[in-house]
């Protein structure tokens, strides 16, 4: 009986007999193993990428203007993009050396990729001008140095640009490169010793060209020190490159430094608009976007500081409901869509007192206990049992304290399997004894850090339990491992009789950082009418109303104003009309620069014949949620090994809900070959197989590198309205089936369409 594993190997000759001849595996490039990963579709030019050159070699007319763009978006950070657009120029001219620059520079912090694009441009930097060479050279010094003597290799780099300068001293672009280096470096521990002297260079390339992009590099060299040096940058910094999502979200920084926090949100939402409306342009997925996450969660915290509970609530969620990775979004990524939105959805629930949402939410895929992480896990609990507190459930807090104890052991355990793994390490390596115990040392700070913070978690549910059961000498014993806010603690204190703490607690949150922020405004406003204060309690109540127009009056925290506001003789709407600063600088309507969340794209629909040339429809699998698996045809000896993966699991796919539809690049007579060998022997193949060998479907799935004009692997999630929940695009095939129904599973309820 041949079963599908020798049907498999059967199959896999051909592809063996590459191996030998040492030939690239289906899908893989024929360039080199750096451009296995990137984009492998073809570039366009867009513009909006900024208005910079450096002149390039190049036999292709076209290559200056893509070579323009891909610097352009390598100075708004939209790296991705970038190496895009270099990519373009390398497919018509793969002679051209700064293209490979251009894909070294996309690759700055991937120092394995960026050495081999390096590699090529210093091959053929021969048929370069003297800039080019000059350019190239910095790159390749840059990486040949000794990484382990990073300042030294740091400063060498500087001096290598400044050398461009001084060689071409028109050159704007090199001087935009050394700032943002000097930047850069300057969190690596090559200190800035004159933000002055840098910030001067910045006023000469400004003075040539006032929208040149490098106002990106100013934002970053005021932020941590003096924003308001960088206003000027923050408002002409989106309308120098807008197209580029990134140069909307940089004058946040500023704006946020300034606690402008309405107009940080501005640029915020405008950030996530233009990402949003790409990724349905160009099919990537949310997480493969440079700083994309981070722009979304700091948007949530700049609509809480600014009371817009809905919005906050709503983009939390959208970040949970973006589709997970294994490469690229994982709930242990503290900096991905799914570690964000996790701690970012709590805040919103804690900070706006939504306990009813709170509590509905855990039991469902938004903040779901499965496979979450001690911390991760920490905080639920937390949260549930806040909940249960502030809405008086003993039964619930007394059930969010009981898993603590097993999670302070898990972490225990944790905590001694890093300590001896770290000293089996050191000793491995030979290393001395002192040597050995800083390793121990060193690998147990992290588990250290975490036991004692879910000891203190608990301590604080207990706390709360104390005061439900009226013990108020425990309650105050342990009220400092509470983890909310001054102003949360504030109120809390009030409930308790403690007013002098509460009146310091509620002082201490309005200080200098939470200028511009309502709910601390808000916390004290009830603190100083509780204890009679009424003049002070109106005094503040003013300074709320200032930044009171986008404040949701229905969450809670505001609601508790009402009858305070009525006491005061403040009307009952007592918000104030938003004020437009001077100094903004042109903004488009937020409405046309894209949806404010990730949309699934379209599937593009298709007709293609089965093994017996029957037209099988994609729009007839859709009565169910469908996997769609493009394969490189029976001779790939990865899409062999994902077929029988797939295989393998068929049962508990469609047990399920799943279809599995594959689409090959073989002609419908391989297909046949490969379908008879299974009847022959009683078996059949459980998916239905098409025929593309045209490779239109995978063209239109940009599953192609049209680069090297060949199919790619891919595999894709399709609900029952037709829309892509979830791909993987690559040199080789996603063979994780348990890992993909159960993502399936998590997203398809978080996408419903009304």
């Amino acid at each position: 009986m041949i079963t599908i594993k020798l049907l498999i190997a059967l199959l896999l000759l051909p592809c063996l007999i590459l191996a030998e001849e040492d030939q690239p595996l289906p899908g893989h490039s024929h360039v080199g193993d750096a451009f296995d990963e990137g984009p492998r579709q073809s570039a366009s030019l867009l513009g909006g990428t900024g208005k910079v050159t450096i002149p390039i070699t190049s036999s292709w007319p076209k290559a200056q203007a893509f070579f323009d763009q891909g610097l352009g978006q390598l100075h708004g950070f939209w790296y991705f993009e970038a190496e895009r657009s270099f990519r373009e120029i390398a497919a018509h001219d793969p002679n051209c050396a700064m293209a490979y620059w251009g894909m070294a520079m996309a690759n700055w912090e991937n120092a394995k990729r960026a050495k081999e694009f390096t590699a090529k441009a210093t091959a053929l930097k021969d048929k370069a001008t003297n800039r080019e060479r000059l350019y190239i050279d910095a790159h390749s010094n840059y990486f040949d140095n000794d990484p382990k003597d990073a300042k030294k290799r740091h400063q060498e780099h500087i001096n290598d640009y400044e050398n461009i300068i001084h060689e071409f001293p028109e050159d704007l672009e090199a001087r935009a490169i050394l700032v943002c280096r000097i930047w850069q470096f300057s969190r690596k521990g090559l200190p800035i010793h004159s933000y002055e002297a840098v910030n001067a260079i910045l006023d000469q390339i400004h003075a040539k060209d006032p929208m040149h992009p490098a106002h990106h590099f100013r934002i970053h060299l005021w932020d941590k020190r003096k924003g308001s040096r960088a206003l000027k940058s923050a408002a002409q910094n989106g309308p120098s490159a807008p197209s580029i999502a990134h140069m909307w979200h940089m004058p946040g920084h500023i704006y946020s430094k300034l606690h402008r926090y309405q107009d940080s949100a501005w640029h915020q939402q405008a950030s996530a608009r233009i990402d949003h409306r790409w990724m349905l342009a160009s099919r990537v997925l949310p997480d493969q976007i440079h700083n994309y996450a981070h722009n979304n969660e700091w948007l949530v915290r700049n609509w809480i500081h600014i009371g817009r509970t809905q919005d906050a609530l709503a983009m939390a969620k959208t970040l949970i409901a973006n589709p997970r990775h294994p490469k690229l979004n994982k709930i242990t990524k503290r900096s991905s869509s799914a570690g964000y939105g996790s701690a970012r959805l709590i805040d919103v629930l804690t900070k706006f007192e939504l306990w009813d949402q709170a509590l509905a939410l855990v039991e469902t895929t938004y903040l779901q206990e499965e496979d979450l992480s001690l911390a991760h896990q920490r905080d639920r609990f937390q949260l549930i049992g806040t909940a249960h507190f502030e809405k008086g459930n003993k039964a619930g807090l007394n059930k969010a304290i009981v898993p603590f104890d097993a999670l302070i052991i898990k972490a225990q355990e944790l905590h001694e399997e890093s300590a001896i793994k770290a000293g089996e390490k050191a000793t491995t390596e030979k290393k001395s004894k002192k040597d050995r115990e800083k390793a121990v040392k060193a690998a147990g700070k992290k588990s250290s850090s975490l036991i004692k913070s879910l000891e203190k978690a608990k301590s604080g549910l207990e706390a709360y339990l104390a005061i439900l059961n009226n013990d108020l000498p425990k309650a105050r014993e342990k009220f400092g491992d509470i983890k909310r806010d001054k102003y949360a603690l504030a109120l809390i204190r009030l409930r308790l009789g403690d007013n002098e703490e509460a009146l310091k607690l509620s002082e201490e949150a309005i200080n200098k950082k939470a200028t511009g922020q309502v709910l601390p405004l808000a916390a004290r406003i009830e603190v100083l009418h509780g204890l009679g204060k009424k003049e002070e309690a109106r005094a503040t109540f003013e300074e709320l109303r200032k930044i009171s127009s986008s404040i949701d009056l229905s969450t809670a925290p505001f609601t508790r104003l009402i009858p305070i506001a009525a006491a005061l003789d403040l009307p009952a709407d007592w918000k104030l009309p938003a004020t437009v600063p001077d100094d903004i600088g042109h903004r488009p309507e937020l409405d046309t620069l894209g949806p404010i969340a990730w949309t699934p794209p379209n599937a593009p629909d298709f007709t293609l014949p089965d093994g017996d040339s029957k037209p099988i429809k994609l729009d007839s699998f859709l009565k169910r949620p469908t996997i769609l698996i493009l394969y490189l045809g029976h001779a790939c000896l990865h899409c062999a090994d994902q077929l029988q993966a797939f295989s393998e699991h068929h049962k508990q796919l469609e047990a399920a809900g799943f279809n599995v539809l594959c689409v090959s690049t073989d002609t419908v007579a391989e297909l046949q070959k490969s379908q008879q060998a299974y009847v022959k022997d009683g078996e059949n193949m459980p998916f239905t197989l098409l025929a593309d060998p045209e490779c239109k479907i995978f063209r239109q799935y940009n599953s192609y590198d049209d680069f090297e004009d060949q199919p790619l692997h891919g595999t894709f999630l399709i609900d029952t309205n037709g829309k892509v929940l979830w791909q993987d695009i690559s040199a080789d095939p996603f063979d994780d089936p348990v890992f993909l129904k159960k993502e399936a599973l998590r997203l398809l309820p978080l996408h419903i369409t009304p």
